[in-house]
This record gives structure tokens, sequence and C-alpha cells, in this order.
């Protein structure tokens, strides 16, 4: 059966000193949800950014069973939601969503249906054309979660998500995540050190110790 996403013998070092992560090994199927745990500084975050691209490492990514050789193509499947949200204060909501459509290319109609739909779920439709600046953390945090979600990823990366949303929208975010992974066959890889999500969202439940990562049985 075909992987959506593989990690063979991942390991990734600051200044080539001691290693942060070693020897990783991490299989990805569709319609899957993985939640990673760990205490802070274990590599959770660390782990994110080597999948989406974003820092260099030592061994072996697949892509659909194909070892990534265009790294810009292969980042638009995938979406980071950083714990710190990525926006223009000066910017509404809606400049900040057509922003980063362009910024990845996605089709104006598609993207802009999808976030009616998220906007709609998490009622933010109201405060698309407010200044960003003007928003709460909530709201902001929201906001990116929209643009990223709405474009549709293959694989969904989520860094300590939700956190500082409202109990109610929590409740919802939790629905809407698993019908994106029923629904179309996309997958999302969360860090979190939340029972609820992991209680709630994982099929698979991983823990970074000793700069390893260990199967838990969920």
């Amino acid at each position: 059966m075909s992987k959506l996403l593989s990690l063979k013998d991942v390991s990734f070092y600051y200044n080539k000193g001691k290693p942060i992560l070693e020897d990783l090994i991490l299989n990805l199927d569709a319609h899957n949800i993985i939640c990673i745990l760990g205490s802070n500084g274990a590599g959770k975050s660390t782990l994110l950014k080597i999948i989406a691209g974003i820092v260099e490492f030592q061994g072996e990514l697949k892509f659909k069973d194909t070892p990534v050789e265009n790294w810009n193509e292969y980042k638009k499947n995938i979406a980071y939601v950083p714990s710190n949200h990525l926006l223009y204060d000066i910017l509404t909501g809606e400049e900040n969503l057509e922003l980063i459509r362009n910024l990845w290319g996605v089709p104006k109609k598609q993207y802009w249906e999808n976030v009616s739909f998220y906007s709609d779920n998490l009622e933010m439709n109201q405060h698309l054309y407010t200044r960003v600046e003007h928003y709460s953390e909530g709201m902001k945090d929201k906001l990116f979660f929209i643009a990223s979600i709405s474009r549709k990823p293959d694989i969904l990366l989520l860094d300590e998500p939700f956190m500082s949303w409202d109990v109610h929208s929590q409740r919802i975010i939790i629905d809407l995540v698993k019908k994106y992974k029923e629904e179309h066959a996309k997958s999302v890889i969360i860090v979190t050190h939340s029972e609820q999500l992991k209680e709630n969202l994982a099929d698979k439940v991983y823990l970074i110790q000793d700069n390893r990562l260990i199967n838990l049985i969920k």
C-alpha cells in the first residue's frame, strides 16, 4: 500500500552537535491523523518543520512514494500552521487571505468557497473586512488556520493548534478536521499537549523521547 508521506532515518542537528532528532521513521497514510507528543524542547516543532521543508535534515523524505526533489512543488501540497500566526496586521482579514492564496497559486473560486465554508463555521465571516491589528489572538489564529486549510493541502501540519480559541470553537474544529480527513482523503499531523485533541482526533499517537520517535498504542 502506498504511503502519502514517509520519513526514513531522518536526523536533525544544531551546528553538528548533539542530535535533536535521530534516525526517525514515520509513515503517514491518507485519511490519517497523527498526534505527536513530547516534552518542551523534545523536537516536536522541528519535526513539523522538516516535513514542511523549512529546515535541512539528514535522511530520506518521500511524498506519495517518491523522494522529494522539487521542494517548491512539494510545499504546494503541505500547509504548516505554526504556533505563532503569520499575518500582516495592517491588512484586513480578507486581504491576508488573498495574499496567501496568491502566494501558493490556489485557484480563486475553489479557495474562496473553502474560505466561506470555514469562516462561516468558525464565526469569522463578519470580521474579514476588519484590519488584523484589531483581532484578538484567537481570531488571528483562526484566520491563519482558515487560510491554510482552504488551500486543501494533502497534509495539514498543526503546531499546538487551537490553544487560543474559545471552548465552543474548539469543539467545532474537532468535527471540521475529522470531516476534512474523511471526506477529502487528507491527512493531519498535530503537535499538542492537549488530551482532548489526542483522544478525539488521533488515529495514531507518537512520542518524541531521547531524540527518537516512539509509536504509542492508542
